[in-house]
């Protein structure tokens, strides 16, 4: 062990007596002097009692020299700076001042909710464990699923006032050095005063921050961020934070769920598929019939145009606001239900959807089918895995209501061309987004749109 430079004793206790709640005690052996500091309430008392002051008190009696020596069972750090004193002593470790050395002892207790199915990622089939705040965890819960020497991980401190705990995860062999470096330069250039959260992390770490599309992902499935290390990713644990952030990704990725290798390859595709077409009708269903009512009813079927007549006989507001009023409405229905507590928030967002729908429906303010195209495309929307995607796709999907309302398909047309430019030019760390379709590699679609089956013996995907 190397030991610390001399400490002024006198000044760092004065300094420490200054911090609110810390508590400072001072043991008395018959060799010399020792100070302990802790903050109660992050720290395991116990502990304290069990696994250094009774060592203190055992080798006092028989031990010489060091009192270094009375830890054999617990790890000590000596410290060499102050500041390394004031991060442990807030991480919960205890200090321990002896003559003029500082060292500290991992007594660290702090309160966390235990391992739990992740809300937001709910699975059929498969292993229901979740990430949770804890970063020591988090990554126990990894090594479960992944138990190879191979996994490396680096460790980051970020927030000038919140000293974060960041950890870099990534497989030897596997990750890409240019990626490496790329996400280590970006933690390292990351001058935030407080980060709460992965959500920040995330944001502080892309690129094109006026994209509307997540160019890192979020996930609470230790088996999902095994998968993604396997595949050469990196997983970014964030303490605090039960998301752990995956880099990069792609359009294609936040499409797949990790339930897709839980089934056959042949229904798994299927509803892979139906992901996609779900997406696009979120997006498109209410701009298509928009622009068909409004500017194109030559393509609209005789009898079907009729029909809708019918349904639109009486409303008084044209309609383009029919369907922005429809859509604002499912939006704030959706937050409310996310923001209500959970036994009553699912039931108020549809009950809530019902009532309003039949009452604009009987007042005659909004046609009926109008809340039919509406519904289905916020029920598709639903299907989407990756929340941030879902934003995103959910977003656009009113900026493709004004370009519908504005030049009908012509209109829908535009707003696409340049929606594909967008992707097209995005990238996650130098990932292109839509990749393996653009740029065309036809060598990487296997298991993109298609869940590829898997080989036998090897549990790979072909």
């Amino acid at each position: 062990m190397v030991r610390s430079p001399k400490l002024n004793t006198v000044d760092f206790l004065q300094q420490m007596q200054k911090m609110p709640h810390v508590t400072i005690k001072e043991v008395e052996l018959s060799i010399h002097l020792i100070h302990i500091l802790y903050i109660p309430g992050i720290t395991d008392t116990k502990r304290i009692q069990g696994s250094i002051l009774q060592p203190l008190m055992e080798y006092d009696t028989k031990g010489k020299g060091s009192v270094t020596h009375a830890f054999s069972a617990e790890p000590l750090i000596c410290l060499e700076e102050i500041d390394d004193a004031h991060h442990h002593l807030l991480d919960g470790f205890t200090l321990l001042i002896e003559e003029e050395t500082l060292y500290a002892i991992d007594s660290a207790k702090f309160s966390y909710r235990s391992v739990q199915e992740p809300v937001s990622e709910m699975t059929l089939r498969g292993a229901r464990d979740g990430f949770i705040e804890s970063l020591d965890e988090n990554i126990a819960l990894l090594r479960v699923h992944l138990r190879t020497n191979d996994l490396a991980f680096e460790n980051f401190t970020l927030g000038k006032k919140s000293f974060t705990n960041v950890s870099l995860a990534y497989m030897k062999g596997e990750a890409n050095e240019e990626l490496l470096s790329d996400v280590r330069t970006r933690l390292q250039q990351v001058n935030a005063t407080y980060i709460p959260d992965g959500g920040v992390v995330e944001q502080l770490l892309e690129k094109n921050s006026y994209s509307l599309f997540p160019e890192i992902q979020e996930t609470e499935r230790p088996t999902k961020v095994s998968s993604a290390l396997v595949e050469g990713k990196i997983a970014i644990f964030v303490e605090g934070s039960p998301t752990v952030l995956l880099a990069p990704t792609t359009l294609n990725a936040l499409f797949q769920k990790a339930d897709d290798y839980n089934f056959k390859w042949i229904p798994a595709t299927l509803i892979r598929l139906m992901r996609y077409f779900a997406a696009v009708i979120s997006v498109m269903l209410p701009a298509i019939y928009i622009s068909l009512i409004s500017f194109h009813q030559g393509l609209i079927p005789t009898d079907l145009a009729i029909s809708i007549s019918k349904t639109r006989e009486g409303v008084p507001i044209p309609s383009f606001m029919e369907a922005l009023i429809m859509q604002i409405t499912i939006e704030v229905l959706r937050e409310a239900g996310i923001r209500l507590p959970k036994p009553i928030g699912p039931a108020v967002s549809i009950v809530g959807a019902i009532v309003l729908g039949e009452a604009a429906v009987t007042a005659g303010i909004i046609s009926p089918l109008m809340v039919i195209v509406v519904s289905f495309a916020a029920i598709c929307s639903f299907t989407i895995p990756d929340y941030g995607l879902s934003l995103a796709l959910r977003s656009i999907s009113f900026a493709m209501l004004f370009a519908a309302a504005l030049l009908g398909i012509y209109g829908l047309i535009l707003a696409i061309f340049a929606l594909s430019i967008h992707l097209v030019r995005l990238k996650s760390f130098s990932v292109p987004y839509l990749e393996p379709f653009a740029p065309y590699y036809v060598n990487r679609w296997k298991d993109s749109i298609i869940r590829m089956k898997l080989k036998k013996g090897s549990g790979n995907n072909e």
